[in-house]
């Protein structure tokens, strides 16, 4: 999961694909063009391609036009579409019959579609964007005709890989594993949550948003451990989930404003449940000397929660957060202080296990309020719906957490 990217970049989706008129008429037209380019070093003849090599192109173009159908339309801030282009044997993670997909690149930039930017070794992939006529055509279109390719995985495994030499993280890695009865269900809870908020009516700023998948991901502490299924486990995959909180006002489900309904102080609930503690009333990131900066305490308690021995340094993104000054050890001792029946969980890396509890929780809500004919999206510690179904929502909430956990946990909504 090595990320060689720019902040510049929007990362290549191979699971998007077009599925409105506009998109796919592009598409289909683009594809017969790839499909009867010359053959290299053959300028004069043009094979005939089989059946198999069509259905591959058309699913490569498709998948192209549509995620930068996206970047062009939806993400702004984003110049090139990195493409990862070395070649690595498939896994379950992977969408099957995209090895054309530097040909059909290539193809595209000679035909004056893309503009095509050289990766820089260990720094940066390959990146495209579109040009001439296909930015036209696509700046004219809507990204509501964007979906998603059938046979997407939903349930990720991945492992930490340790630091390198200068102790730096190393990127994650996706464990291709054996599928289990665990594994069947896992993923049949998603489908059925999936399924259902695809019928719903998702929108921003009075406009359809392309097609998305949750996935849950999960994560092993190292990469020789056992595949078990029972650390982190959150969903990802929506596209509102980085979307900033002003921008949040302008979303729609089914023609209504949202709700934000959240599990308050959940994280450290969860722990005070996992030693058998009642927690303090009232909010538990109110720590005294940082009641302005409580972004930055929710993040450091985490952070600390995240860590396998004290935290003398705090992350970048803490410290950013919190006034200047504050050190890891000096922000562990002040939430210390106030919570001193957790002290004992600092520096034991048990942030991944109280996120599992976390996200069976909310896939538990999801499910529930499907079944009930509400679409949520999920934001780990709550979900934001209609705001009419905000009464239902809260009482479901509470109901699923003194099922799930045997906590009466709060929520809020904002």
């Amino acid at each position: 999961m090595d990320d060689l990217s720019s902040p510049t970049d929007h990362w290549f989706d191979p699971w998007a694909t077009c599925e409105g008129p506009h998109l796919n008429v592009l598409s289909e037209s683009i594809t017969m063009q790839v499909l009867q380019a010359p053959i290299k070093g053959h300028q004069a003849r043009v094979r005939q391609p089989k059946l198999e090599q069509v259905e591959r192109v058309t699913n490569i173009v498709s998948s192209l036009v549509a995620n930068l159908a996206v970047m062009h339309r939806a993400h702004l801030e984003h110049r090139r579409l990195a493409i990862p282009l070395r070649h690595t044997s498939l896994t379950r993670y992977d969408r099957k019959g995209f090895g054309h997909l530097p040909h059909v690149i290539e193809a595209m930039a000679i035909m004056g579609l893309l503009v095509k930017h050289p990766a820089h070794i260990k720094k940066r992939r390959t990146g495209i964007e579109a040009t001439g006529r296909l930015l036209d055509a696509l700046l004219s279109g809507t990204v509501a005709e964007v979906g998603r390719a059938e046979g997407e995985e939903t349930i990720w495994l991945t492992a930490r890989m340790g630091r390198n030499a200068v102790g730096r993280k190393l990127p994650f890695e996706l464990v291709d594993y054996a599928d289990t009865e665990e594994t069947h269900q896992l993923r049949a809870e998603m489908e059925e949550v999936n399924t259902f908020l695809a019928t719903q009516r998702i929108e921003l700023q009075g406009h359809r948003q392309a097609g998305f998948t949750l996935t849950r991901r999960f994560t092993l502490r190292n990469v020789i451990d056992p595949h078990t299924f029972n650390l982190h486990g959150r969903l990802y995959g929506g596209f509102w989930e980085s979307m900033p909180k002003a921008l949040r006002d302008d979303l729609r489900i089914n023609g209504e404003p949202i709700a934000d309904l959240d599990y308050a102080s959940m994280f450290p609930r969860l722990a005070y449940a996992r030693v058998g503690a009642e927690p303090p009333r009232g909010d538990l990131y109110a720590i005294p000397g940082l009641e302005e900066h409580r972004a930055g305490v929710k993040a450091g308690f985490a952070a600390i929660l995240s860590s396998s021995n004290e935290m003398t340094r705090l992350p970048s993104g803490v410290k950013e957060a919190l006034p200047v000054g504050w050190t890891g050890r000096r922000l562990a001792a002040a939430i210390g202080e106030k919570h001193p029946a957790l002290v004992p969980l600092f520096g034991k890396d048990i942030a991944m296990d109280l996120m599992f509890t976390e996200s069976c929780i909310l896939v538990a809500v999801l499910l529930r309020l499907a079944r009930m004919g509400i679409a949520a999206l999920p934001m780990h510690d709550g979900v934001m719906a209609q705001s009419t179904q905000a009464g239902a929502v809260h009482c479901a909430m509470v109901a699923v957490a003194q099922e799930q956990v045997g906590l009466a946990l709060p929520v809020v909504i904002k």
